[in-house]
């Protein structure tokens, strides 16, 4: 596809980002531009994909609020929680995500380093300054350790007591960044292994869900445990 400037405003147009005169602009020469036309239903088929239909409701971050809360407080979740994650981001939060500006998290496979190499990495991450090192815990006992370093360089290392689950089932690791949206980090499979991910962003959290296999964008699954306060 050739560059103008119309081409450039069609990702927005896709996400209803655009008002004014922009978009009064845009829907004018939308018909007469079978390239800007075949460019808004390549970003809306992305979209249809990658992003939830609607908006997620207050109540389901009431939930994960109150997971959060049980951890500070030394309590723990009711046995039965569920939430659907909020997956709520500005215009520009969510053309990045959708359209791949920014990827937030890259959860690297097992083909990249051997566990081995990823827990020794880990530990040599957890004593620099400025990382940030937190535990899963169930029950007052570590599932899984998180280690992100001060360059954005992170680890996710289960322990034995991460227990398999079925395979149509995933673990999935998340992030809560500063203004409390909660962002997917990649999937860790049914039975986890030692992984990596990046992240340059603000955080004061992460999260362990269960969820189906292949991963959400939006969790309906079980919360598992919450690291909070980081």
């Amino acid at each position: 596809m050739s560059e103008h400037p119309m081409l450039e405003l069609a990702p927005l147009y896709a996400l209803d980002a655009l008002e004014g005169e922009e978009l009064a602009a845009f829907e004018d020469h939308l018909p007469t531009c079978p390239e800007c036309r075949e460019a808004v239903a390549e970003y809306r088929g992305v979209a249809t994909a990658l992003v939830v239909d609607e908006p997620v409701s207050e109540l389901t971050w009431h939930r994960i609020r109150k997971a959060i809360e049980a951890v500070g407080s030394g309590a723990r979740p009711g046995p039965g929680l569920s939430t659907a994650w909020r997956w709520v981001a500005g215009v520009a939060a969510a053309a990045a995500v959708v359209f791949g500006a920014i990827l937030a998290f890259d959860l690297v496979g097992p083909d990249q380093l051997t566990p081995d190499a990823i827990v020794a990495a880990a530990d040599d991450a957890a004593a620099e300054a400025g990382s940030i090192v937190g535990d899963f815990l169930v029950d007052d006992v570590a599932v899984a350790t998180v280690v992100l370093a001060d360059d954005g360089r992170g680890f996710v290392i289960p322990t034995d007591e991460l227990v398999a689950i079925e395979g149509t089932r995933t673990y999935q690791l998340w992030v809560i960044n500063d203004t409390e949206d909660v962002i997917s980090a990649g999937v860790l499979g049914n039975d986890p292994i030692p992984s990596t991910f990046t992240w340059t962003g603000d955080v004061s959290g992460f999260a362990l869900t269960r969820e189906v296999a292949g991963g959400v964008v939006s969790s309906e699954g079980d919360v598992v445990s919450v690291i909070s306060g980081v």
